[in-house]
């Protein structure tokens, strides 16, 4: 039985997408958490930065230009110490995992071993696509639903999104589609315009409306959009226990990326997004980002 949390999560401060300062940090949220979580509840949060996590490890092992992603737990110097880790790991098998990195997924040390055993190193697309593969395949598996739901229906959302940018620009997504289901044949092969899905596909719906805007960050902000009110939804009858802390701790993420935006944008594109979602898309033309500070 999950544990609850009644004193932890009555103290929260109500947040909305419509807000246009950050009461709580992610910081200040995580300090709290750690005292009132149980460790093995404490440890889930860790999971929902995983992804930016990866993109991050990759950065490291192929040294890329770009900056890491700063939603990512570990810092370079931490990554750095990870590969030195693997690469010493291979002469002494017997060698014991840092405590910090004892949490990862197995699939993460056996995927980057491979890569660092490999005398023509494989391109790192390759590399991405097999840890994006085996990480919601992983995730799929967990013992937490909020976490299964969660990232089944984030590959769900990418999968739409890969494909329709795939064929609107002609390029072979097939291959970066994550999943062996249903859904994700049809994206695959489908050439009919929803792609097979029909209108039962209400993301498919939704996120054919947000695309069709000529504003990447408008759409950006309309994907977090949808994934807030997914939340609201999968939690509305978990009330203290740990999917509720996830479920906050994933909105305090999405608003804390977007107040580093103009402050007014959360409300401004929140109804929007919904007005259009029910009725037809049309956004402000002369709608743009004032300014887009860095973390």
């Amino acid at each position: 039985m999950n544990q609850e949390y009644f004193y932890f999560i009555s103290g929260l401060p109500n947040i909305s997408f419509e807000d246009t300062k950050q009461v709580l940090t992610i910081e200040q949220f995580r300090i709290e958490a750690k005292t009132q979580l149980s460790a093995s509840d404490f440890s889930l949060l860790a999971i929902m930065h995983l992804p930016q996590d990866l993109d991050n490890l990759l950065a490291v092992l192929y040294k890329t230009k770009t900056g890491l992603n700063p939603e990512g737990l570990f810092a370079e110097s931490d990554w750095e110490n990870y590969l030195a880790y693997l690469k010493a790991v291979m002469d002494n098998p017997r060698l014991e995992c840092p405590a910090e990195f004892s949490a990862l997924p197995q699939f993460v040390s056996d995927t980057i071993s491979k890569v660092l055993n490999q005398e023509d190193r494989q391109e790192l697309i390759v590399t991405e696509q097999e840890l994006v593969e085996q990480f919601y395949a992983w995730a799929a598996k967990h013992h937490n639903q909020f976490i299964v739901q969660w990232f089944a229906y984030d590959a769900h959302l990418r999968n739409i999104l890969s494909a329709i940018s795939g064929r609107k620009f002609n390029l072979p997504y097939a291959k970066y589609l994550v999943g062996k289901d249903e859904t994700v044949d049809k994206l695959a092969k489908s050439h009919a315009a929803d792609f097979g899905l029909g209108k039962a596909d209400e993301l498919f719906e939704a996120l054919t409306r947000i695309y069709e805007q000529n504003n990447i960050l408008f759409r950006e902000k309309g994907y977090d959009v949808l994934r807030w009110k997914w939340i609201d939804n999968q939690n509305f009858f978990n009330y203290f226990n740990i999917d509720r802390i996830l479920g906050y701790y994933c909105k305090l993420r999405i608003l804390s990326r977007w107040l580093k935006a103009d402050p007014n944008l959360g409300k401004e594109v929140f109804h929007d997004t919904l007005d259009a979602l029910q009725n037809s898309f049309s956004f402000p033309e002369d709608f743009n980002i004032k300014s887009v500070k860095k973390h």
